[in-house]
């Protein structure tokens, strides 16, 4: 019986750093829509203009490690 397949180390840690960067998209969506309830739009605004900046760097960092994973994958 052959064992399955596994990913190199890269591949895997990105793959968990994209499932993080979605967990803190829907954390940041809901503390938005928790504090736009009690209407401090000013204060959202200001917030994702400084997280929309950290999670776009992060998500292209992350698509880099991913294309990257990917080019060692098939050269194994």
């Amino acid at each position: 019986m052959r064992r399955p397949h596994r990913h190199n180390l890269l591949f895997r840690a990105t793959c968990e750093g994209l499932k993080l960067l979605a967990f803190m998209v829907a954390g940041f969506i809901s503390v938005c829509l928790f504090l736009a309830v009690f209407g401090a739009f000013g204060q959202v605004e200001a917030f994702a203009q400084m997280v929309m900046l950290f999670c776009f760097r992060l998500m292209i960092s992350l698509i880099s490690l991913m294309a990257i994973a990917g080019l060692l994958e098939s050269l194994e």
